[in-house]
Order: C-alpha cells, then sequence, then structure tokens
C-alpha cells in the first residue's frame, strides 16, 4: 500500500528524475534559503532579519549574491520546494528530510549541518485530567502536519507506550494533523486535549492557555540544514560559504543571546502579520540546544520510528546523505 506521506512527494521526484526540464542557470547569483516562523528556526529568522534590513549574514560570506528567504509552514511543504527546484536549501525538521532522501532514492537531498536539537513537547490542556500515555485512549493529540518531525515524534512515542494510532484513523487513539497556528485556539476552546509541536507555540501553549508539558526531548533533532544536490554540484563553492556562515551564525546566536532574541520577535512578527510576544520568545530560548553538528545516531531512531509508524519504506545508506563536496561530482 502507498504511503500517505509520500504520495506528493512521488509525483515530485517524478517529474525532477525524468522529465528533464526546468533546467537550472549555472552561473545564478541568487541563493534561495527555506525556513519556518518556529524558533527552533532560529538561525533562518536571525539571517532573514539581517537580509531585510540590509545587513545580511550570509550575504557577507557572499559578496556579489543575493540570499532570498521563502517560508513554510510545515517539512513536508519544505521539501516539496526542494524537489519542485523553488529552493536550493532549507532549514527543516529530520523527519521529512530522510522522507525525501528516500523518496528520491539518495539522489536529491543532502544534509549539510545540524542547527536545533530540543524545543518540542507534547502540550496537554490543564483540564484534560491526562497524566500518561494510557490517558491518550479513545482520545486525540494534535501535531503539525503528517510525517513533520514532531508527528513521527508523536507516533513513534504512542507506540513505544503500547498505544496503537493508525494512519486511517483506528486504533487505540488519534493523532490528528493540525496547524501550529490553529492550536492554541481549538485547545482553549476544549476542541483538543493535547498537541505535540514546536516552539514558540510549546510556550504559547503554557502561557496563554494553561497547558503544561507532558513529555519534552531536550535532546532530539529538531531542525538541520538540507541542500539540493543539483545545486551543491553547481555551487560547491558557495555551499562551503554557506556552511561556515550558518556554524558562525550560530555561534553568534550562542554568544549574543539577548540581541538574537530581539531578532526572532521582530521577524516573527514580520512573517505572521501578528504582534510576537517578546516572553514568549525568552521562556522558548532555554528549550533550545543550537548546534551544527550531525547526530547520525539520532537520525537512525528518526528512520526506525518512522518506519514503525508506516510512514517510511526503504531508506538508502544514511552516511550518504551527509553532504561530503567530494562526493558531489554532477
Amino acid at each position: 500500500m502507498k504511503r500517505y506521506l509520500t504520495s506528493f512527494l512521488l509525483l515530485a521526484a517524478a517529474l525532477l528524475l525524468f522529465c528533464g526540464c526546468n533546467r537550472e542557470e549555472e552561473h545564478s547569483t541568487t541563493i534561495r534559503i527555506g525556513g519556518f516562523p518556529n524558533v527552533t528556526h532560529v538561525q533562518s529568522l536571525v539571517a532573514r532579519h539581517m537580509t531585510r534590513n540590509g545587513e545580511g549574514w550570509f550575504e557577507r560570506y557572499l559578496p556579489g549574491y543575493n540570499i532570498e528567504w521563502y517560508t513554510y509552514n510545515a517539512g513536508p511543504t519544505a521539501m516539496e520546494a526542494i524537489f519542485g527546484r523553488t529552493v536550493d536549501l532549507t532549514y527543516v525538521g529530520p523527519s521529512p528530510a530522510l522522507n525525501a532522501y528516500a523518496v528520491a532514492a539518495g539522489r536529491e537531498v543532502r544534509l549539510l549541518a545540524g542547527a536545533v536539537n530540543g524545543g518540542a513537547a507534547l502540550m496537554v490542556a490543564p483540564d484534560s485530567g491526562i497524566t500518561n500515555a494510557a490517558d491518550f485512549k479513545g482520545r486525540s493529540i494534535a501535531t503539525p502536519q503528517l510525517g513533520n518531525t514532531q508527528d513521527v515524534s508523536c507516533r513513534a512515542w504512542l507506540n513505544r507506550n503500547g498505544l496503537s494510532c493508525s494512519l486511517e484513523g483506528g486504533g487505540d487513539c488519534r493523532v490528528s494533523p493540525t496547524p501550529n497556528a490553529m492550536q492554541l485556539q481549538l485547545m482553549k476552546q476544549g476542541d483538543i486535549a493535547a498537541c505535540w509541536t514546536v516552539e514558540p507555540w510549546v510556550s504559547s501553549l503554557e502561557m496563554m492557555a494553561g497547558a503544561r508539558p507532558l513529555v519534552q526531548e531536550p535532546d532530539v533533532v529538531t531542525t538541520v540544514l538540507v541542500g539540493r544536490v543539483g545545486w551543491l554540484q553547481r555551487h560547491p563553492k558557495e555551499a562551503a560559504l554557506i556552511l561556515q556562515a550558518h556554524r558562525e551564525l550560530t555561534q553568534w546566536i550562542v554568544e549574543h543571546p539577548e540581541e538574537a532574541q530581539q531578532m526572532v520577535v521582530a521577524e516573527l512578527t514580520e512573517l505572521t502579520q501578528a504582534p510576537c510576544d517578546p516572553e514568549i520568545v525568552r521562556r522558548a530560548w532555554p528549550r533550545l540546544t543550537l548546534t551544527t553538528e550531525v547526530d547520525k545516531q539520532n537520525l537512525e531512531q528518526f528512520v526506525s520510528d518512522a518506519r514503525n509508524c508506516g510512514l517510511l519504506d526503504r531508506v538508502p545508506p544514511l552516511e550518504d546523505m551527509l553532504y561530503k563536496p567530494e562526493n558531489e561530482q554532477p
């Protein structure tokens, strides 16, 4: 049976790998980077803010290049953009990146670096009466999107605790894909009892709905930086500079937390067209671990979890997913 998550990616991959149209310009001076309006995408938010204010971080390392920023609300959508060649690199959760890597048989996606660990949690409503996994029998949990990182984490946690939740909606409990921006209102209305989500939504639910974290995984990979093989092959020098910029930006953010938080607040306000409470970002910050390291063991666990949940089939060797410039020959 076809996997629900991969159906849209299969079509995109087929068009990309077999069509032969939509050729790229080898000497383009525009680099397109994706990110999400989540605090767990802090590097993209800070860098995008700098670009918007004429003080671009990546532009310092790539003089003469124009950095264009694109926004996505969940990982599968960002990976569609990779397949569709509308972005060259993107910050994304590990599960959608792994799924895209598998669907394209290892030919289209490379993992360049880590970005953020932690910052995700299973939040339960204050009046839900939920204290452990068994309390979810006959109930549902909201996740941002089918097959995104939190969706896989949620399903895997339920499975490990002896609860079934099929993709068709049957089983002991239900996992309901629900956009992050809708979760707060639904919880306040009593329409959902719990959700597995990321910052700033975790802190927002905590502050504005009285929700409390039932499960937190501070060491789990939340965000990575991936690139499109075609672009990486054509632009190895630019890719090396992007990596250097990403690493040094990560260190700058670690060393300048208050300034970085102000930029995140400003950019979230700009992207969502709604005021972002600085207290929410301040509260979210300690839950994040910024890193540029790739945790291969953690990725292997994601593969295992996604397989057990029925969201992933065969995956090429993960070693080949890690970007190595010398191996990416056109």
